[in-house]
């Protein structure tokens, strides 16, 4: 004669402020990591790509 739960939906979660505030801050701090090292890519790639053209240039001769 007990009662069985078979399925529990939630159908509202409502965070405290300062727990939203906490979540965005990490949030963006993970998008300005990510922008970071794609910047820093592209700063390597520029780099190798000016080394590229310095060495045909000193190869050419004037």
């Amino acid at each position: 004669w007990g009662v069985k739960v078979e399925r529990v939906e939630i159908k509202d979660v409502r965070l405290p402020q300062s727990m939203q505030r906490s979540m965005a801050a990490e949030a963006e701090a993970s998008r300005e990591a990510r922008a970071k090292v794609i910047a820093a890519e592209g700063e390597q790639k520029a780099s190798r790509q000016l080394k590229e053209a310095a060495d045909v240039i000193a190869e050419s001769p004037i």
